[in-house]
Formats: structure tokens, sequence, C-alpha cells
């Protein structure tokens, strides 16, 4: 018996450096599908993610801002970047600097859809670490409607060290929704 067995093999593969926060919510993600491309928000059984659910967030799209919402976040998401973020904008988030490109991807993560998988290593150390991962999968709020972002940041530094970690890390995996194989049924 597999560790996460609502992930397909194939997508397991594409994501075989991926630590065990990240595989824990995609695993509780692909669960929630049953048999469609998407999952709903109400679909989601926090239980499911354990021992890292102070290390996941919520997003919402807001059309009016043109941009994300925090609706959620762990004790750690919120450590890491040194500040109560639920309730803050994405921009206030990742800063002005970042934001376009931040706001780029997340969108692609609701429009397309896709799950995101990125890690961030020190480069600059003799020997490469990894200093953090983020998983992001796309949700329907109670509407239907794809506008959700259910996330999990497992981080060993803080996130606002600007000089250090930039917001949008370059080692980035995306999967299209409808690649990922319901486990459990077809998706629709």
């Amino acid at each position: 018996m597999t560790a996460f067995p609502h992930i397909p093999a194939d997508v397991r593969q594409k994501l075989h450096d991926a630590g065990a926060p990240a595989l824990a919510l995609l695993n509780c993600w692909c669960g929630m599908r049953k048999g469609r491309t998407v999952p709903a928000r109400r679909d989601l059984d926090p239980s499911q993610l354990g021992r890292y659910l102070s290390k996941v967030y919520l997003y919402e799209y807001d059309a009016t801002l043109g941009d994300f919402v925090c609706r959620l976040a762990g004790e750690e998401v919120n450590d890491a970047w040194n500040a109560r973020i639920r309730g803050k904008t994405f921009r206030e988030v990742v800063g002005d600097d970042h934001h376009a490109a931040a706001l780029t991807r997340w969108r692609a993560v609701i429009e397309t859809p896709l799950v995101q998988f990125g890690t961030m290593k020190d480069e600059k150390a003799r020997v490469k670490k990894l200093v953090g991962e983020r998983m992001i999968a796309p949700l329907r709020d109670d509407n239907g409607d794809v506008r959700l972002i259910l996330g999990i940041g497992d981080y060993g530094v803080r996130q606002s060290d600007r000089d250090w970690i930039p917001p949008v890390w370059n080692a980035v995996i995306r999967i299209p929704c409808d690649e990922i194989a319901n486990v459990e049924g077809n998706a629709s």
C-alpha cells in the first residue's frame, strides 16, 4: 500500500523530488476529485492533511481586485512570511516587484487549471540545500467556479528575506488537471 494512494503513478513520477507535505496536499486534492477535473472546497477534509495543516493556505481570486486574497493561512505559513497573511492580497504578500510574475503563474492554476509544484534551493551553499517547497492546486467555490487555490508551503527559511528568497521560484513543475487521471473515476 502506498502512502499517497490517490496520486496517479505518472504524476508521482513527475514529482519524484516532492516532500511528504507537498505529496500529502496533492493526495488530499486528488482524493477530493471523485471523477471531477477540479474538486470543490466543500469536499476538503482538513483532517486528511493531519500534521501538515499548519503549512496550508487558501487563496481566492477576486476579479474586482484583479488579485488573490488569502482566506486561510496556517501558523507555519504566517511564520515564514513574518506576518499574518489572512485577508491580505497576493500583492501585499509577495510585494510589488514580484506580483506580476506570481499573479500570472497563479492565474494559470485556476484558468488552465493545473497543479504547480515548486522548490527553492540555496544555490550559494557549498552543497545545494532545499530551503522550501510549495504545492498549489485549484478548487471550485460554492458556485462551482474555479477561483480558489489550496496550497502548502514547507519552508526552511523565512520567505520575507527578499535579498535571498524571491517569492517567484524558478524550479517549477506544472501539470494540467485534465492530464491527471482520477484514481477513483474518470475525469469530467
